[in-house]
């Protein structure tokens, strides 16, 4: 059996739940009551603030409680959509068409995929921005849970958005309360051994917000690449000096003009009375 979520944290999010039940109710359902109690009778008034306060209290409890829940869903949202996208895609297209000509197109898509370097190049990309999340919570778990003894309100950051970078990946994270930067900058190598890449970089990512913070992974070097050069052209066709191109500003050295008149040297002061 997968627990989905920890016991410790079902529990602790039940006693949220119950909290924000009672406080929601309570703030509308006096609200509502107080409101109404100018236009009504106090008795109707009364009931009106109390059906307020358990339609408005039950979804905020509701909510509490299955937050756990939605954050084991949010981590898993990309790939819910593309296994959705993959299992449900052909079967609607063989529906709507004949099922050869569905399975057709899906050959015919996988091949694209597969020889296309410039697709193959962007589904590796982001493939890897879906890794990095994964890798990045599993991470983050670890650094929270050894400063547990020292840090015991922490809870693992949100994981908003990834992209591929030239160099890597660049993941923004939101951090929860009992959390600041500072508690992951010492833990940068780690991060980058977590992610399996060559180097990690945490910075502020918002002057404003102090719990958005952006983390940056280097898993190859961009400009370590070859670049030819087009003056390579020339080297088949060049016969002999005079015809290797000569860039004009580049002064000329070492010329014998005739018309133009030669500086005699400066004597020394002591040379002349």
């Amino acid at each position: 059996m997968i627990t989905v979520v920890d016991p410790p944290v079902s529990a602790s999010y039940a006693r949220k739940a119950r909290v924000a039940f009672f406080a929601v109710s309570s703030v509308v359902g006096v609200s509502t009551a107080a409101v109404s109690a100018v236009f009504l009778h106090p008795v109707l008034a009364v009931a009106l603030g109390v059906v307020a306060g358990l339609v408005c209290g039950v979804p905020a409890a509701l909510v509490t409680l299955a937050w756990p829940v939605l954050r084991v869903l949010w981590w898993w949202s990309f790939e819910a959509v593309i296994v959705a996208f993959v299992v449900l895609g052909p079967a609607l297209l063989a529906d709507l068409t004949h099922p050869l000509l569905a399975l057709g197109f899906v050959l015919a898509l996988a091949g694209v995929c597969a020889l296309a370097r410039p697709v193959r190049c962007w589904l590796v990309a982001w493939s890897w921005c879906l890794v990095v999340r994964h890798r990045l919570r599993v991470c983050f778990a670890d650094v929270i849970r050894s400063s547990a003894t020292r840090n015991r309100s922490a809870v693992l950051p949100l994981i908003l958005w990834a992209r591929p970078t030239p160099a890597g990946e660049r993941v923004w994270v939101w951090l929860r309360p009992g959390l600041d930067q500072s508690d992951l900058e010492g833990k940068t190598g780690k991060v980058a051994v977590s992610c399996w890449a060559g180097e990690a970089r945490i910075v502020r990512a918002s002057p404003r917000f102090a719990a958005l913070v952006r983390v940056d992974l280097t898993r190859r070097d961009p400009l370590a690449g070859t670049i030819a050069s087009p003056l390579a052209v020339f080297i088949g066709h060049i016969r002999n000096e005079a015809a290797t191109p000569v860039s004009p500003a580049v002064p000329p050295v070492g010329l014998d003009l005739a018309d133009v008149p030669e500086v005699p040297a400066e004597q020394p002061r002591g040379g002349r009375r």
